[in-house]
């Protein structure tokens, strides 16, 4: 009795097919200006509230830093 149980879901599953996941493929946008790569450790705090002004301003994390800098030292 067991055998043929196995037998059956052996079958079933051998007649099943599984479709594999498609890709979407997304050209990258063009940078608007020539960029650097900087990676630096921020407290844990700090990337929370970080995260959470960029959210609430509905802009990126990097454009919110990049404008503090901007700010900060450049103009």
């Amino acid at each position: 009795m067991a055998k043929q149980d196995f037998s059956l879901l052996i079958g079933k599953a051998k007649e099943t097919q599984i479709k594999a996941p498609v890709q979407k493929i997304v050209p990258i946008k063009e940078k608007k200006k020539e960029e650097a790569l900087f990676s630096l450790y921020i407290p844990v705090d700090v990337m929370k509230k970080l995260k959470i002004m960029s959210a609430e301003k509905k802009i990126s994390l990097k454009d919110l830093i990049n404008t503090a800098i901007q700010e900060k030292y450049f103009e």
